[in-house]
């Protein structure tokens, strides 16, 4: 960020009769990936990560991050004045009330939050003597010169051989929901449950691939969508048929529904914006807020798209396989030049995948971390900050793919060489956390935080832990962070079911020497001897490091799942990867055995 911005952006806030504004890392669907002209937090802070969100009050400027992103947000804020501060609601408000004055009036842009968002500071400003002010324009995009244009790419159907559902059934069963609720609309807030419910899919948002969307269901299973007008198409219109129609400007959404003699919404209010709750009250339109109901529907993947995945991640794995077996090598190759470092790896990886039948996108910005730079948990490497890699230490790889058949995300922390002797201990520890989830039954009921601990017994033995979830859901070619599902400390209230899809992560990180996390993706499926339990069934298929394990520490029933899942990789990725990669890969799995 430059004096210079800020000082704009100062001006922008006394011309709009302000002193304060808050800039949050997401656009107007509440989506976590976000359009080049919607990264106005990067734009005017220079942090990168994909939650946070920044205050300007007077002369003070704070960024708030969780703890994913407290080492990257440091080292991205660098020497600007901007203060850094804990993401929670509560550590917010306590910076905004000795920042402003009492009396003083902070603004907000309507549609970057939602009510329940805002709600723990309003009461908290409230308190202070501290207003809230929606505004008209927001004073970011104000002074933002050469702002990228938004996206309005092409929406495409998104056919049945990979949904499993055709759009008119997944309307009526939804509408369905609307009924019991006596509900006469059903409010589709952002492009996640626009794609699912009606089968479409676009690249407007990076790694997302959605089209910018929003509308409303009706109770009989017809519908309103928006669209931009260079977003349609005859096949688009076709696909959609007779009982979905498209509008280009978004109030006309709301003035369809008025013909549709809509008087009962039910809005989902951690995805509905304020600046649409806003327009629903002009028009005296009575709310439901509760969870959308498709963000569970499409959480329960279906047998299609549950081979779907299953296909996809053998594909991805065979392709991630191919690069470790070659990194080695690459890393040597560069070593006399520094010419290859982590940014170097994360195309060769690219370069893998973009040979597998189906990629389209990378599902999101891979985290290449050598050495240090892999203890920062989200880190996104740019051409400043890759560093060369060496035939020692330790690197860590979190990437995932986008096909039509499914979304992957794997993580694998590999040794290049010598490394510190305790990393075996930690890397161990993280693996029986991973194997305590990955073979766990539980009863139907239950829920990610029930089992969290699980993933954390064996690091809490010796006084660690992580601080990042253990698990998050996963879409089918949709986003690689989906709810409601979830496996971490925090309280979701959401049960784990037949068919939802999982990320299984656990993880450790010590400053600036290294970082450690395995990661699989599993989904959930009834135990066929256990009635009324339920099991993982792994998708992820990559051979875990060896080099990293104690045996001694692990249990038989570990040494054996570990084996067995190595077994079950080589059977399934030998006939798929080049030469080359085969007498790797059989020495990646061999069986461990105690010494």
């Amino acid at each position: 960020m430059s004096q210079g911005r800020l000082g704009a952006l100062q001006q922008t806030l006394a011309d709009q009769q302000v002193q304060g504004f808050l800039i949050p890392r997401c656009d107007e669907y509440q989506n976590e990936y976000v359009p080049a002209s919607d990264e106005r937090l990067a734009w005017l802070t220079g942090f990168t990560g994909s939650a946070g969100l920044a205050a300007v009050a007077h002369n003070r400027t704070g960024l708030f991050v969780d703890g994913r992103y407290t080492l990257q947000a440091a080292q991205q804020i660098g020497s600007q004045p901007i203060e850094q501060g804990n993401l929670a609601p509560a550590d917010i408000a306590d910076w905004l009330c000795k920042a402003l004055r009492e009396g003083d009036t902070l603004g907000y842009d309507p549609r970057l939050h939602t009510e329940p968002g805002l709600a723990p500071l309003k009461k908290r400003l409230d308190e202070c003597g501290i207003h809230l002010r929606a505004l008209d324009a927001n004073p970011v995009d104000v002074i933002w010169n050469n702002r990228p244009a938004a996206p309005c790419g092409p929406a495409r159907p998104h056919p049945l051989t990979f949904t499993g559902e055709d759009s008119a059934s997944k309307r009526q069963r939804i509408a369905a929901q609307l009924t019991e609720k006596k509900q006469d609309a059903l409010w589709l807030a952002n492009p996640e449950v626009c794609a699912w419910l009606f089968n479409i899919r676009g690249s407007d948002i990076p790694h997302l691939p959605v089209a910018l969307s929003m509308g409303f269901l009706y109770r009989d299973g017809s519908a309103v969508l928006y669209f931009a007008e260079s977003a349609t198409s005859d096949a688009l219109r076709q696909h959609l048929g007779r009982e979905v129609d498209i509008v280009h400007d978004k109030a006309e959404l709301f003035a369809a529904a008025e013909r549709q003699h809509v008087q009962k919404v039910w809005i989902d209010p951690l995805l509905t914006n304020c600046w649409t709750m806003h327009e629903l009250r002009n028009r005296e339109m009575h709310i439901l807020q509760e969870r959308d109901p498709i963000t569970l529907a499409k959480a329960r993947k279906n047998a299609v798209e549950l081979e779907g995945s299953r296909a996809a991640h053998i594909r991805d794995g065979a392709a991630l396989c191919e690069f470790l077996a070659e990194l080695p090598a690459a890393v040597a190759g560069g070593a006399h030049d520094s010419g290859f470092g982590e940014l170097e790896a994360v195309n060769l990886l690219r370069g893998k995948r973009e040979l597998r039948e189906g990629f389209t996108d990378d599902s999101f910005d891979s985290i290449s971390g050598y050495r240090g730079n892999g203890a920062i948990v989200h880190y996104r490497v740019s051409p400043q900050s890759s560093l060369p890699m060496r035939a020692e230490g330790i690197y860590l790889i979190d990437s995932g793919g986008q096909y039509p058949d499914g979304t992957t995300d794997v993580t694998r922390t590999v040794v290049l060489g010598e490394f510190p002797p305790q990393a075996r201990e930690h890397f161990t520890r993280v693996l029986k956390g991973h194997i305590a989830i990955a073979a766990l039954r539980f009863p139907q009921g239950t829920c990610g935080e029930q089992i969290d601990a699980f993933a954390r017994k064996a690091l809490w033995d010796i006084g660690l832990d992580y601080a990042h979830g253990t698990g998050h859901g996963v879409g089918s070619f949709l986003s690689v962070h989906e709810g409601p599902q979830r496996i971490g400390k925090a309280s979701t209230n959401v049960a784990l079911e037949a068919g939802m899809i999982v990320s299984n992560e656990p993880g450790f990180y010590l400053t600036g020497e290294y970082g450690i996390r395995i990661e699989n993706l599993v989904f959930v499926k009834e135990s066929q001897n256990y009635p009324g339990f339920l099991e993982f069934e792994e998708l992820t298929m990559a051979p875990i490091e060896r080099q990293l394990i104690d045996p001694a520490l692990l249990s038989d029933g570990e040494l054996d799942w570990l084996n067995r899942y190595h077994e079950k990789v080589r059977e399934t990725l030998m006939p798929l990867v080049n030469e080359q990669t085969r007498d790797w890969l059989a020495m990646a799995t061999a069986p461990l055995i105690r010494n």
